[in-house]
């Protein structure tokens, strides 16, 4: 007897992290046969080559400057001292819970926030001269609706200023607070940048600075280990970008830089304007021995290979292109075809050994598209148990930009005719 399972797609927006179905469906004596229906235009095909460089120039600066948005670009986490000590003045109690304490910031106790957060009043209240009284800051009052039982609140266009050795420092967040009785958690959904335009061999690019945590803490604000690079095409400034969405809008800050086809040694500077820190950027050519590296797969909007030598960056690659000779990690890709977007993350998904650049030989990287649809099935006890995944040309996993949860990939079991199981995968 034939087993047939049949998978139809709800929704384009669809990835390979729908994981698994389990169910009862006995396996004795059945052969599985599989048939993936997938709407048509998801497979990402066609690609175009980014035009050549024109003239070099030896160092090119880059002035950034203070950008906030209305989406988030990255999310932090900030250390929470709790205490039962009222603060030198505080505003009228309010009916229900309360907690203060003060907010952790960069191992640095004059960037800390004291904050009295009313819960069932739905309010907090932050300290942000830092001078312990509640009620002077009237930038420092935020509402949100209060819902109960209170185990999240979140209050929206906070702006702080920190303190570094340049001067003043600003940020804007969303910031969640969480009571878990023994546990309390502040997470900041931070909403701006430092952004300016930097032009390399005649091609004009959006070049920036975003903030991130090392292991969930803060170091130095201005340590270059702490910072993502943001680095794209200038007419493409204004779209929204996140950090950790798993795309490559922006990659890890590297001194050393290949992209465009050049080399570049990068350095920043953290000067000072009216008390006010302002980074800046510089981009000095350097010569690089370069080597053949052939790519196989399509649809490749930008690739992203670290560990070597540079870290180097190809936007919309095809065929064999140069970089510069040494061994690489696995690298980062994101495909796209008519709108379509897919990420592959290395520390996710395995696309070889290391990749091994010489002056010599062409060296082969198996990567990209076209996605093929992929289920694998096995056995735990009687459960018949099935993952889903968007496969590359190298065997990597993918996974759609747009994802909507309420529409998973459905599928149906059939027995000779006979449907015999139906259901939908779960998301994780």
């Amino acid at each position: 007897m034939d087993l047939l399972l049949m998978c139809s797609m709800a929704t384009r927006n669809t990835a390979c992290r729908w994981r698994h179905w389990r169910g009862g469906v006995g396996l004795a004596g059945l052969t599985l046969a599989l048939a993936v229906v997938f709407g048509s235009g998801d497979v990402l095909r066609g690609a175009e080559s980014v035009a050549s460089n024109a003239a070099s120039s030896n160092a090119v600066p880059a002035s950034l400057e203070y950008k906030e948005t209305d989406q988030s670009i990255i999310t932090w986490s900030a250390g929470m001292a709790m205490q039962t000590t009222p603060f030198k003045k505080e505003p009228a109690a309010a009916t229900g819970k309360s907690l203060r304490g003060v907010l952790n910031f960069f191992g640095d106790a004059s960037n800390a926030i004291p904050f009295l957060w009313q819960e069932d009043a739905g309010k907090l209240y932050l300290d942000l001269n830092r001078n312990q009284d509640m009620t002077d800051d009237p930038d420092g009052v935020f509402k949100t609706p209060a819902v109960k039982p209170v185990f999240a609140q979140t209050f929206t266009n906070v702006h702080l200023v920190f303190n570094t050795a340049a001067g003043k420092s600003r940020l804007l967040a969303d910031i969640t607070l969480y009571d878990y009785g023994s546990m309390r958690i502040c997470n900041l959904a931070v909403r701006s940048f430092w952004q300016g335009k930097l032009t390399l061999q005649g091609r004009d690019w959006q070049a920036g600075l975003v903030q991130k945590t090392v292991n969930g803490q803060f170091d130095r604000w201005d340590s270059l280990e702490n910072c993502r690079l943001l680095l794209r095409a200038w007419e493409k400034r204004d779209q929204p970008f996140n950090a950790n969405d798993g795309s490559l809008t922006t990659v890890p800050f590297s001194r050393k830089l290949f992209v465009d086809g050049r080399a570049y040694q990068v350095d920043w500077t953290m000067g000072s304007k009216e008390g006010e820190a302002k980074p800046a950027l510089q981009f000095t050519e350097q010569t690089a021995p370069l080597g053949e590296l052939k790519i196989t797969g399509q649809f490749i909007r930008r690739l992203v290979l670290p560990g070597g030598p540079y870290l180097v960056i190809l936007d919309e690659p095809a065929g064999v292109v140069k970089i510069p000779t040494g061994s690489y990690d696995q690298p980062n890709i994101q495909l796209e075809e008519k709108g379509t977007v897919a990420f592959c993350d290395s520390r996710l998904s395995l696309v070889g050994g290391r990749i091994a650049v010489d002056g010599k030989t062409t060296a082969v990287l198996k990567a990209g598209g076209p996605l093929t649809n992929s289920l694998t099935a096995s056995r735990q006890g009687q459960d018949l148990v099935l993952d889903y995944h968007l496969v590359g040309a190298g065997g990597e996993t993918y996974q759609l930009a747009k994802q909507d949860a309420t529409k998973p990939p459905t599928f149906a079991i059939y027995k000779n005719d006979k449907k015999i199981a139906s259901g939908d995968f779960e998301f994780g």
